[in-house]
């Protein structure tokens, strides 16, 4: 198996271009800083840049185990920290999201999702923005709000690993402080992760040679992780906040683009 690897591993620099190495370097930056919930929306950027020098369907499964390996690089981080009140209600309905993912996974126009998130999330900014004008001392609790991001983040995390956006429509509701916010999503998204591997083999999405790929970016994986980690600390709760919904903003007009291109 590991004679396997090896070869794989030098068959993948053979195989791809210095360009494809690049894109993919800067897609698990990205992916990093994006899982350390710093910027919830840069992360719907990796598979692009990714897919842009391969096929769709490597560069999902590419991904897959570098966000494996950085939801393990803050893992002990994350568990101290994380608000298990809110797991309790997002977790099942992720994996309920997993399961529609699967099913629909051959069947679903990319195109179609990417407008409808894409929408949904402008939608959402719009709201926190009207919304903002008011004082609201405290967020009302929308537990179905919840439960229904829950199952499309499940889903979007299956069919394009862009989970984030729909989750973090609910979790800015909740006015987390920072390290707390990150640490929720980080478990959420390890559980997200590991629940797609299975399906994913049953689709035939792994084999050794997209393997091979993930681990030569494998020491990527802790720069974006770390410097995400870093911004989160740094930054004020309102500055916070503010750069997520920018990020939100920047994912909202790239799906809504690539939708209707």
């Amino acid at each position: 198996m590991l004679e396997t690897l090896i070869s794989s591993v030098i068959e993948s620099f053979h195989t791809h271009s210095l360009a494809f190495f690049i894109f993919a370097i800067i897609s698990v930056v990205f992916v990093g800083i994006s899982k350390s919930g710093f910027g919830a929306g840069l992360g719907v950027l990796s598979l692009p840049l990714m897919a842009s020098q391969s096929t769709l369907n490597e560069a999902l499964a590419v991904l897959l185990p570098l966000l494996i390996a950085i939801d393990l690089v803050g893992i002990s981080r994350f568990i101290k920290n994380a608000d298990w009140r809110i797991l309790k209600l997002i977790l099942p309905a992720g994996f309920v999201g997993l399961l529609l993912g699967m099913i629909f996974f051959t069947v679903i126009t990319p195109k179609a999702l990417t407008l409808f998130v894409g929408i949904f999330i402008m939608l959402f900014l719009i709201q926190m923005l009207v919304t903002s004008h008011f004082d609201l001392r405290e967020a009302k609790p929308y537990p179905w709000l919840g439960r229904l991001m829950g199952i499309t983040s499940g889903f979007t995390s299956f069919v394009a690993h862009n989970g984030g956006p729909p989750i973090t429509i609910f979790m800015l509701r909740e006015k987390l402080l920072p390290m707390v916010y990150t640490s929720t999503l980080g478990i959420f998204f390890t559980f997200i992760n590991f629940g797609k591997l299975g399906p994913y083999a049953y689709l035939d999405l792994l084999d050794f040679k997209q393997l091979a790929t993930s681990v030569i970016l494998l020491p990527c994986v802790p720069v974006g992780v770390y410097l995400g980690f870093y911004l989160a600390e740094k930054i004020s709760k309102k500055w916070y906040y503010r750069i997520v919904q920018i990020f939100l903003l920047v994912a909202s007009v790239k799906f809504i683009t690539d939708g209707l291109t």
